[in-house]
């Protein structure tokens, strides 16, 4: 192989021979000449023929490919994923609170309904025996108290409602029970039974204990709650200067 062949070929694969400064190159060995060298043509028609040994080595040592062109890849960047901003309707309902009341009824005769709310337990023995000294002070005439109504909210299990709700469905039930059982007096027993039976208007026109028309036909009297007048035995006497000039007596036929 003539020296100017090799330095093509050198070139070719990207080989940088080192050149003196005094070295001269014959016209023929010119790397001009090297183009035009039939034995060039000759090799790249034989470009599918297997690559020489030492030329693999060298193509190896410098990351060559005589298979497949060296090919870029491009990686792309995802573009970033937005995260929708919660809206006012999107944002997480806050669960409404829990409400839970209930009430125990008596109807000791046709004049008086006595209902008091119930706070943790219903009434105990000696609950009920006070209140059955209280309804007989006002004229009653009883042994012993009639059977006891309940009346809660939530009515089933698993129901729910706001405040509003859950007074409505009391006043609805206490309208139906007064409609188809009327009665003069209505003795409420406690603040509990104050705040949910009585009408925000009608809460307005009595604070504290005392007494206010409930519906044309029927009065709702405020007296202190039956644990409270055992805690406070004070508080007995300030339910009897409300009731003593009542009568719960059923009137004479």
């Amino acid at each position: 192989m003539q020296p100017s062949q090799q330095a093509y070929y050198l070139q070719t694969l990207g080989i940088v021979q080192y050149v003196p400064k005094d070295a001269v190159f014959p016209v023929d060995e010119a790397p001009a000449a090297a183009f035009n060298d039939p034995s060039l043509d000759a090799f790249i028609e034989q470009s599918e023929a297997p690559v020489d040994r030492k030329t693999i080595d060298v193509a190896a040592r410098m990351n060559l490919n005589f298979d497949e062109p060296v090919v870029t890849k491009k990686v792309s960047r995802a573009a970033p994923v937005e995260k929708p901003a919660l809206s006012a309707s999107t944002e997480p309902k806050v669960a409404a609170e829990l409400i839970e009341v209930k009430f125990s009824l008596w109807q000791p005769n046709a004049e008086v309904l006595v209902c008091s709310g119930v706070e943790g337990a219903l009434a105990d023995g000696d609950q009920m025996q006070l209140l059955t000294n209280i309804l007989n002070a006002v004229g009653c005439g009883i042994h012993r108290l009639p059977q006891m109504d309940l009346v809660e909210w939530p009515p089933y299990p698993n129901a729910d409602g706001d405040e509003d709700e859950v007074r409505e469905f009391l006043a609805t039930l206490l309208q139906a029970r007064l409609k188809t059982r009327p009665v003069k007096y209505i003795l409420l027993l406690g603040d509990t039974a104050a705040d949910w039976l009585l009408s925000s208007q009608q809460r307005s026109e009595q604070s504290g204990f005392g007494s206010l028309a409930m519906t044309p036909e029927t009065t709702a009297l405020l007296v202190p709650s039956l644990s409270n007048m055992i805690e406070t035995p004070q508080l007995k006497a300030t339910t009897w200067q409300l009731l003593k000039s009542i009568s719960f007596a059923p009137a004479a036929s």
